[in-house]
């Protein structure tokens, strides 16, 4: 249950934190992935963790799409450079549109898991590690399209 109230908490503070302007920094692109790591690895518990072929292929394809659906939110973030110099960005309505696509996603298969019993149910930690794996695609993308690129004509700004 605390899991529970945490990621009520964080998923929609980073996802806030997100739509908003904010500047591009090394640390800033690690907190968020660590954090959410952290509190899943936490989130295991003493709970045994299957590990036969239909839990390995929940897993692979779990991972799989956490991270195309970060891939994708990191290139579709707005990135730009200010008038400072300044690497910022914001999330958009497509950003927020992935975003709802893969939690929709992750709901799904979790309710056909506790349904079906075909393909295990997930830990409180999978959530959060899965969400971890979809940070850090998006901000490696992100980091690339700035802080470690070169700054393409459209995402300069004077």
């Amino acid at each position: 249950m605390t899991l529970l109230l945490v990621l009520l908490v964080l998923l929609p503070w980073s996802i806030w934190r997100q739509m908003h302007a904010h500047e591009i920094t090394g640390s800033g692109l690690v907190k968020l992935p660590i954090i959410f790591a952290a509190v899943g690895v936490l989130g295991f518990g003493i709970d045994a963790i299957p590990t036969d072929a239909a839990a390995l292929s929940y897993v692979a394809f779990s991972l799989a799409l956490s991270v195309v659906m970060g891939v994708w939110r990191g290139v579709k973030i707005t990135v730009w450079l200010d008038a400072a110099g300044r690497w910022m960005n914001q999330g958009n309505r497509t950003t927020i549109a992935l975003w709802g696509v893969l939690i929709g996603a992750k709901v799904a298969m979790g309710t056909v898991a506790s349904v079906t019993g075909w393909f295990p149910a997930e830990h409180a930690g999978d959530v959060f590690l899965f969400l971890a794996f979809s940070f850090v695609a998006q901000n490696l993308v992100v980091a690339q399209r700035s802080i470690w690129g070169e700054p393409r004509a459209a995402e300069v700004t004077a």
